[in-house]
């Protein structure tokens, strides 16, 4: 067995597109009714703000004369009910902006009897529930689902469980599917190599170094899983397909849960860059041809 490199090249290639993805300009139009309550007014205030340069949220009066942003990739209205609020919404909705009315109550909005592709309403009295509501609203929407998780945090772990579901549903279907021992570990492990590189960059976790320690963590796991898989699925006879999807599919999800974890989480990597360092340095000294050759080399590195 051996570590498929040539994927951990591309997966790298395809955290640079994720990266860019994450980068993608992400506007939002928040319109506050003077009927909002404290706990809405605070709680979508804490929740949108944006993370990166490339989101701008604007935030304005809601009146019976709005002009909305023809540039807008969302519009929030957050309101308890109001006279204006039908015909603003209808407003914003012809614009070409998919809105979202926040409310505590669906009775607050009356006329929003279901939800749409372009308008639809989030009610909770709990701020957790709300924004967890309100993640899933945008992101069933939005074609930058990577860009808003990057800059809005509450959105993460929604977006975060949509890539790991994808990716895992797309290995145990190369793991049922795949013929040739071992012709599936290289493709597995590009999937998982690509989703965590979507997830990191969800994260705001940019491609550095660092990343390199994911991706060997992700290689070893696939090894692992791989092994695993060889081990058992001769045992099941016929249904040797659905043990190699399952252990595919949700080895994926542990990987994918256990990375989310790792991103959630300011993890220091400054003792592992320190021993990368040392060993760099031991290296570099062993090989050096000559005392003079390694002094100098020190002196300029000092």
């Amino acid at each position: 067995m051996r570590i498929p490199f040539d994927a951990v090249a591309d997966a790298f290639k395809m955290g640079v597109s994720a990266q860019q993805q994450s980068d993608e300009p992400v506007r939002v139009s928040v319109y506050v009714d003077g009927s909002a309550s404290a706990y809405l007014i605070d709680a979508i205030r804490s929740a949108m703000v944006p993370q990166t340069i490339g989101g701008l949220v604007r935030v304005s009066r809601l009146t019976a004369e709005l002009e909305p942003k023809a540039d807008s990739d969302l519009a929030i209205v957050v309101s308890c009910g109001s006279s204006m609020l039908e015909a603003a919404c209808h407003r914003l909705v012809i614009a070409g902006s998919p809105t979202v009315v926040v409310c505590e109550s669906r009775d607050d909005a009356p006329f929003i009897e279901r939800d749409t592709p372009m308008l639809g309403l989030v009610a909770s009295r709990e701020e957790g529930v709300l924004l967890h509501r309100l993640a899933c609203w945008v992101l069933d929407r939005t074609d930058k689902p990577q860009a808003f998780a990057a800059n809005f945090p509450f959105m993460r772990a929604t977006a975060s469980r949509g890539v790991v579901a994808a990716t895992a549903l797309s290995n145990a279907v190369t793991g049922a599917l795949t013929i040739v021992p071992g012709a599936d570990f290289p493709v597995m492990t590009l999937a998982q190599l690509g989703m965590m590189a979507k997830l990191a960059s969800m994260y705001d976790k940019p491609m550095r170094f660092e990343r390199l320690y994911d991706a060997a963590g992700v290689a070893v796991a696939g090894l692992g899983l791989r092994a695993l898989s060889r081990s058992l699925a001769p045992r099941a006879g016929r249904a040797a397909f659905a043990v190699k999807a399952s252990i595919g599919g949700l080895g994926t999800i542990a990987m994918g849960i256990a990375l989310m974890e790792l991103y959630a989480r300011d993890i220091d990597y400054g003792p592992a860059n320190r021993v990368v360092r040392n060993a760099v340095d031991a290296v570099r000294d062993a090989v050096a041809p000559a005392d003079g050759v390694a002094s100098v080399s020190a002196e300029y590195l000092d």
